[in-house]
């Protein structure tokens, strides 16, 4: 005899119970887009900026991942059939990245990619370099690039202006950062061609166009680990303000 049977299967992830419902209370339902609003990228980075600062695991981990990622520079290997073309084609851009200081700026974009989340390099055209070769390469803080209506649809990609087939044409870039103390007018912006801009972020959701921290889940453990030092310190001090010595003329065996 053939008989069919309603399986209903439950998954423990998706159930509420007492236990549970606090530590599930923030998740949501939003778009990669919407989760790395303008609002919420800026608090992550003004708060990953001051952990980093001020604490030295932090800073540690973060100038490591640099320095071991970068090393000293990226080298050129040229494989002509012409030996001496290939040395000659090397050392000019060795000479070209020393000029530039490609190495120390590379490690800056690292780090900033870890602590704010993404980084931008603009190729710009500097006529100071010695040199034939006048390309530079100008590092710029995210903060840079907003797009300052923040009521059209264009701010949740914030700075970037994309084509009808998602690839990103134009960089709007503040003339002068956001956070400076200088009494400018913020609102001056220029559109970067894409081609002149490097965008280096950490893309963990489809349609996400802007970076959020790496080390975004690491800040509250951070945050922890510094708390336990000082307790740690505070309780050895304490201990040791307890320490005393006595004397009695008593009989040792009393």
């Amino acid at each position: 005899e053939k008989f069919s049977r309603n399986v209903r299967a439950r998954y423990d992830a998706v159930q509420t119970t007492d236990e549970n419902e606090r530590h599930w209370a923030n998740a949501d339902g939003l778009s990669a887009k919407s989760a790395c609003s303008p609002a919420v990228r800026k608090k992550f980075r003004d708060r990953a900026r001051y952990e980093v600062d001020n604490n030295s695991y932090a800073k540690g981990i973060v100038r490591t991942l640099a320095n071991h990622t970068i090393g000293t520079g990226p080298r050129l290997q040229v494989s002509l059939d012409n030996k001496e073309t290939n040395a000659v084609v090397e050392r000019k851009f060795r000479l070209w990245t020393e000029r530039i200081g490609l190495a120390e700026k590379l490690r800056t974009m690292r780090m900033a990619w870890c602590v704010d989340g993404e980084t931008f390099g603009l190729l710009i055209n500097n006529p100071n370099l010695p040199g034939e070769v006048k390309l530079d390469l100008q590092v710029i803080e995210a903060d840079q690039f907003a797009t300052q209506t923040p009521w059209q649809a264009q701010a949740l990609t914030d700075g970037i202006l994309f084509d009808s087939y998602g690839n990103p044409s134009t960089y709007e870039k503040l003339k002068y950062h956001p956070g400076d103390s200088f009494s400018y007018n913020f609102n001056n912006s220029t559109q970067e061609p894409a081609a002149s801009v490097i965008h280096l972020f950490s893309c963990d959701r489809p349609g996400q166009v802007r970076g959020v921290p790496q080390i975004g889940p690491a800040l509250p453990l951070f945050a922890m680990k510094r708390r336990f030092t000082l307790a740690t310190l505070a309780a050895a001090e304490t201990a040791a303000d307890f320490a005393a010595v006595m004397k009695t003329n008593s009989p040792a065996g009393n």
